[in-house]
């Protein structure tokens, strides 16, 4: 896929053009972003896809991408690489996801972790806090096989291919449902502390 991606050179369009388009977007002409569109996305996809592991986050970003580009259009000189502005834009972006999701993965390893020594020993309530408490509950509400998915995860601590192969599913697919399920779990929490049900 990533291969691919590389390969793929989208329209072509002469600077001059481009630079028209540029002036044109910023003099509020929305019509005349959508070529540039066309020409940036297949690069803009490949960078990122290039530099995360999870495939599912490639179209999301590039969209960010050229929603914050769209927004900031008066900022950027035309005349200059609009190329390279782009890839600077999904470069933060990007690092901004990685960063949050590695606070949400260690997060939630705490709370797997909490949840353990819990439910090893709920006599003792070694770890009898609101957190863990709540946290059990969310995931007891998950379906079977997410509940299984959090458990070769956490608590067997296996790889993502490990989990592939144990599930009988894509390494794509268990990142994918990885991040939806610490989605939802982060939203039930927020919703169980606050007095209501997520939605």
């Amino acid at each position: 896929m990533r291969a691919e991606l590389m390969k793929s050179s989208g329209p072509s369009l002469d600077p001059a053009a481009e630079d028209a388009l540029i002036l044109r977007v910023q003099h509020g002409d929305l019509n005349a972003f959508e070529p540039l569109v066309d020409l940036h996305l297949p690069h803009v996809r490949a960078f990122i896809a290039l530099r995360t592991p999870a495939a599912h986050l490639v179209d999301e970003l590039a969209h960010e991408v050229f929603v914050y580009a769209f927004r900031h259009i008066s900022e950027f000189t035309a005349g200059t690489s609009l190329g390279t502005w782009l890839r600077a834009i999904a470069w933060n972006l990007l690092r901004a996801e990685i960063q949050r999701f590695s606070r949400e993965q260690s997060n939630l390893t705490r709370y797997a972790h909490a949840r353990r020594l819990e439910l090893a020993d709920r006599a003792d309530a070694v770890a009898g806090s609101k957190e863990a408490e709540v946290l059990e509950q969310c995931i007891e509400e998950l379906p079977a096989t997410m509940r299984r998915l959090l458990d070769l995860k956490y608590h067997a601590d296996h790889s993502s291919e490990a989990i592939a192969r144990n599930l009988n599913r894509s390494t794509a697919w268990v990142w994918t449902t990885l991040f939806r399920v610490r989605q939802q779990l982060k939203a039930c929490i927020e919703g169980k502390r606050g007095g209501k049900q997520p939605c």
